[in-house]
């Protein structure tokens, strides 16, 4: 049987489409081999990474995720994220990508062990290199 290549994909999990949509260009030109889906409802990305466990190398390299969203925030993402299978927890990193620049919010993203960094928005093409290890 042939194994899989790694996925390299990113979630982009923020509520505003234009955000996702400025993001996935930024990430498609920064690291080309990388698939990019967009979600802006965190519940449904949950959803989607749940389906990913029986099919472990569909699973994301990267989650970008906001804080402040309706319904599911990136906290209320976080503390079911961190419940999932080791699968998961061990092959994603989650990348907190927010407006906000509240020290707070930084310390508490540093609670959760799947995150990785804690950036503002906007994204930029420094920050996709410096996480996927893309050439510039």
């Amino acid at each position: 049987m042939k194994e899989q290549a790694p996925s390299n994909k990113f979630f982009l999990i923020d509520d505003d489409p234009v955000v996702n949509f400025v993001n996935a260009k930024i990430i498609k030109h920064a690291a080309p081999t990388f698939e990019v889906i967009a979600y802006t409802n965190a519940r449904t990305a949950l959803k989607e990474l749940k389906q990913s466990l029986a099919a472990p190398e569909q699973l994301p390299d990267f989650i970008l995720l906001d804080i402040n969203m309706p319904e599911v925030d990136g906290w209320d993402f976080l503390e079911e994220f961190v419940t999932l299978p080791s699968p998961v927890l061990e092959k994603t990193k989650v990348i907190m990508l927010t407006s906000s620049v509240d020290a707070n919010d930084m310390a508490k993203s540093r609670t959760y062990k799947p995150v990785i960094d804690f950036l503002s928005k906007p994204l930029n093409s420094n920050h996709v290199h410096k996480l996927t290890g893309a050439q510039k």
